[in-house]
């Protein structure tokens, strides 16, 4: 297992969730992915500032600075589109973001769901469907579907999980 695959990733705190944890956790999985079935093990994983919940081996929820969102990992693998608003983008997107670039308004090719400023969203390619990144919006859904028929410029996502990135790699390496 290379670098790419979270080789030297350990967690300084790991452990199986409280009973409130679990709760949490179940409710979140229905409210933001949709999943409604009942978590079997649930873990609790600290790393850098980070919380990983852990749910039958996969890490789904991510904790930092008091905020939740999921880890994208899940998102790939359950093939769950999730209830979080959806930011479609072309190609050209797809591989900006992919090296880390935030998501700018040309590269939007549609927004599903509404979403203000500040909130959670998942950044999806349209060519596959599958989520490619996770963000936080730096505009509304309206104020992004203005620019797309308008004057098509700005950063509309700020990218705060993709892949390769520091919790791809621990969450690979769980």
């Amino acid at each position: 297992m290379g670098k790419d695959k979270g080789e030297g990733l350990k967690p300084s705190k790991r452990y199986p969730a409280s009973k409130k944890e679990r709760r949490l956790v179940a409710r979140y999985l229905m409210d933001m992915l949709g999943l409604d079935s009942e978590p079997g093990s649930v873990e609790h994983v600290e790393y850098k500032g980070f919380t990983v919940y852990v749910v039958d081996g996969l890490p789904c929820i991510v904790e930092a600075e008091g905020e939740r969102f999921p880890h994208l990992l899940c998102l790939v693998r359950r093939r769950t589109p999730g209830r979080l608003p959806r930011v479609v983008v072309d190609r050209g997107a797809t591989a900006a973001v992919g090296r880390g670039a935030d998501l700018m308004v040309p590269g939007i090719r549609r927004v599903e769901g509404e979403f203000g400023e500040g909130d959670i969203v998942v950044i999806v390619d349209e060519a596959t469907g599958i989520p490619v990144a996770v963000g936080r919006a730096l505009m509304s859904s309206r104020e992004v579907l203005e620019r797309l028929e308008g004057e098509r410029r700005g950063r509309a996502v700020k990218v705060i999980h993709r892949p390769g990135d520091l919790l791809w790699r621990l969450g690979e390496s769980l």
